[in-house]
């Protein structure tokens, strides 16, 4: 780490950690005028194995593997160890590769297990309920999102994985635990139909296919589900609110 007083202000130049899971740099600003302090941090973390660096932190179980990058740019008012959630403001931005959720706790653990689908009615179709309760594989996590006095607001957020891909929208509240969430689930389906149509013969199963592909599958977006998730995290409450029927 390296940092030191500039006038009024303490300079974080920069500051670095490393584990055989990831490392974390950062930069940042403590602003010490009086009647006027903040904080300002900015972080990076280069992932190298999500669900080991997830354990570091008091969460075991709950991914498997996933690599990546998370970075945001953080402010509150006050001294660094004046941080709290209710006055956070900032941007985070997350981008991983292939993992795997797992089964998971309650308390931010739940808050995962609304991402890996396991808060929605497990009879969606084609017995993804299998798929939900061997742990949600993932290919790629994106995602951005805003922050302002502790509420988390994202509009893209993506996962994508070989049985389905999932987007959501809405806001979750850091400081009180809460979420209302729109979450769309697509199982991908298309290419299983494609299939299985070439039991008709050769052309009926490349038409269907191609068919499928140029109009960026559609037979996934006819069996899409759509819920509101909203409550506490230890406690998610989950309602249809459009898509196919489970």
């Amino acid at each position: 780490m390296q940092a030191q007083q500039q006038g009024s202000d303490y300079q974080l130049q920069s500051l670095r950690l490393t584990n055989p899971d990831g490392v974390l740099t950062a930069d940042g600003k403590w602003k010490m005028q009086a009647g006027a302090e903040q904080t300002q941090l900015n972080l990076k973390l280069e992932i190298g194995n999500a669900g080991n660096i997830l354990a570091r932190y008091g969460y075991p179980d709950n991914v498997k593997n996933g690599s990546g990058k998370l970075e945001g740019g953080f402010s509150w008012a006050g001294a660094p160890d004046a941080f709290s959630y209710a006055s956070v403001d900032g941007t985070l931005r997350l981008d991983t590769g292939k993992g795997q959720f797992l089964q998971v706790e309650p308390g931010i653990g739940k808050l995962l297990g609304i991402m890996s689908l396991q808060a929605l009615p497990r009879h969606l179709t084609l017995d993804f309920d299998d798929v939900i309760r061997k742990g949600f594989e993932f290919e790629k996590i994106t995602a951005t999102a805003s922050i302002h006095h502790g509420l988390m607001l994202t509009n893209d957020f993506k996962i994508e994985g070989s049985a389905a891909k999932v987007t959501m929208t809405g806001q979750v509240d850091l400081d009180h635990e809460t979420q209302n969430l729109h979450v769309q689930v697509l199982p991908a389906v298309g290419s299983s139909v494609s299939l299985l149509s070439f039991a008709a013969g050769p052309a009926v199963g490349v038409g269907v296919y191609l068919t499928n592909k140029l109009l960026r599958d559609p037979l996934d977006k006819l069996v899409s589900f759509e819920y509101n998730v909203t409550g506490s995290w230890a406690n998610p409450q989950v309602e249809k609110s459009g898509g196919g029927q489970p």
